[in-house]
């Protein structure tokens, strides 16, 4: 499900909206009473299960927002620490070919080059050829990216832990073993986690465009 799911109810002749977010954006935690409307909606839904999906895909977006933020101030967008982080956790020489990082960021390939062409000009990463067909031009992180990236990182760590110091050590301790039973599951149901790393190297092809 997605929050700003819309209908109408038009029995009587009255409209009647399914979007509960305009009614409860003012509470901290507003997924009760969506999934409350989205199960009425649509019978097939399962409360128990939709409550949990909803607050995965929120926190998610939340860590994410976070990454941003943090970026931010070093005139990066997003994007742009997406591709340091690529760069950066594929370990040393720290190089991806264009294709690999346009899969591993889930970015558009078209926008890619743009984007390495910025973070180039910045001395964020080089081009060099790569190893495997010297007619493609692989993207490598530099020292000064590496460094900056490393800066990042260390700060976000240190956000992401004052969050979760709010929580107790069980309810911490709680989060940590479903967490780690429902990775399980889809491991075992859907394959492999989608880590971007993986998606990256799972583009093998040294053709570029």
């Amino acid at each position: 499900m997605r929050e700003g799911d819309q209908g109408e109810d038009t029995a009587g002749g009255t409209a009647r909206s399914t979007a509960p977010h305009q009614r409860a954006t003012h509470t901290a935690d507003d997924t009760d009473e969506l999934v409350r409307h989205w199960s009425e909606a649509v019978p097939e839904i399962d409360p128990r299960v939709e409550r949990v999906v909803d607050r995965l895909m929120i926190s998610a977006k939340y860590l994410e927002q976070l990454a941003a933020r943090l970026s931010a101030p070093h005139e990066l967008q997003y994007a742009d620490y997406e591709i340091l982080a690529r760069l950066y956790w594929i370990g040393p020489p720290h190089r991806l070919r264009p294709s690999q990082l346009a899969a591993g960021t889930l970015a558009p390939p078209t926008s890619i080059t743009s984007r390495l062409d910025r973070l180039q000009r910045r001395g964020m990463l080089r081009r060099v050829s790569d190893p495997k067909d010297r007619r493609v031009l692989a993207a490598e992180l530099t020292d000064e990216g590496r460094a900056l990236f490393e800066r990042i990182v260390a700060e976000q760590a240190t956000e992401e832990r004052a969050l979760f110091e709010q929580l107790d050590d069980d309810q911490l301790h709680a989060l940590d073993t479903g967490l780690r039973a429902l990775m399980g599951v889809l491991h075992e149901r859907l394959g492999p986690a989608p880590r971007r790393i993986n998606l990256a190297l799972s583009q093998t092809s040294s053709r570029e465009s």
